[in-house]
């Protein structure tokens, strides 16, 4: 129907391809407005999670396999079927911000003398191979993260030149084109750019006091101040 419908309308031809997923649960019932389980994007927003977390946190489950989703903190996030925990939608963010600080690495390394005999490098077929394989997500995902970690060690031990973490950001411009995950910078509102400037100035002044009072601050604003090695990092603070 809705192929018919679409089609119907636009007069183009609707999709390539048609997946069938499975339901999506809430506490163990298919989600539906008769049972009054009914939610939508706007709710999980509202829980401070960003677009990109919720992508994540959705499409790291197979489209075969159901999702339950649930508001109680549920320790069962990879037990069939998957739950939809904040606990899972935490780990989402998790594992967006180690991609994010991976990019920032490879892109200073790749900002260095480049050897022009590596520059035909193409590695990573393992993840196309994943995604061939009925959309297998989880090995897909499984093999960026273990590239996550294995570049990572390269770098700490100096062992990665710019020419290889070029290859890696070509082929991450390749992934990024189908899971869209790289994180848009979006401006933070005048207040809180106001209070993250001024706990970044109490940092450097080693007024670690003023800079705890502001990271509480930020925090009954619904913002979270993170500490890493590039700097401060402020972001909406999920789940509240």
């Amino acid at each position: 129907a809705e192929i018919a419908q679409t089609e119907g309308v636009t007069g183009r031809k609707f999709v390539r391809y048609w997946l069938h997923c499975a339901h999506l649960l809430v506490d163990g019932q298919k989600m539906s407005k008769s049972l009054g389980n009914f939610y939508t994007l706007p709710d999980l927003l509202e829980k401070g999670y960003t677009g990109r977390e919720i992508r994540y946190a959705l499409m790291r489950v197979h489209y075969r396999a159901p999702l339950n989703f649930t508001w109680e903190g549920m320790n069962e996030a990879y037990r069939a079927p998957l739950n939809f925990t904040w606990e899972g939608m935490n780990e989402a963010r998790e594992s967006l911000v180690r991609i994010d600080d991976w990019l920032v690495r490879l892109r200073e390394t790749a900002a260095g003398k480049i050897d022009k005999r590596k520059t035909d490098m193409q590695p990573g077929q393992e993840f196309e191979e994943a995604l061939d394989d009925d959309l297998n997500i989880s090995a897909a995902l499984g093999f960026l993260f273990e590239t996550i970690r294995e570049t990572n060690r390269a770098l700490d031990r100096n062992e990665l030149d710019a020419a290889s973490a070029n290859a890696w950001l070509n082929w991450w411009e390749r992934v990024n084109s189908v899971l869209v995950l790289e994180e848009e910078i979006a401006p933070l509102p005048p207040g809180i750019a106001k209070l993250a400037e001024a706990r970044a100035q109490a940092r450097l002044a080693k007024d670690w006091r003023k800079s705890d009072e502001l990271r509480d601050e930020l925090s009954v604003r619904g913002w979270e101040a993170r500490d890493t090695k590039d700097g401060q990092k402020v972001t909406r603070r999920a789940g509240g």
